[in-house]
């Protein structure tokens, strides 16, 4: 075999210790910025309280009659 192919694969794995840990150090740091903004993230939606019941004002006539008179 030709030395700088025997070289060439030296090289390639004496690299591929290190790479994992990079990703390793990497992927630490964007788990951390995810978790710190994790919380800033979150949509729960609209809070309604367990007893909520609001009662409707008058019949669904007088209702409509009402929100035409807003609305003109």
């Amino acid at each position: 075999m030709d030395t700088s192919k025997i070289n060439a694969q030296e090289q390639k794995t004496e690299q591929k210790p290190n790479q994992p840990q990079q990703e390793g150090g990497i992927k630490k740091v964007v788990d951390d910025v995810k978790a710190k903004f994790e919380h800033h993230s979150a949509t729960p939606g609209p809070v309604i309280p367990q007893g909520f019941s609001v009662k409707e004002e008058g019949t669904k006539e007088e209702r409509l009659a009402q929100a035409e008179a807003l609305n003109k």
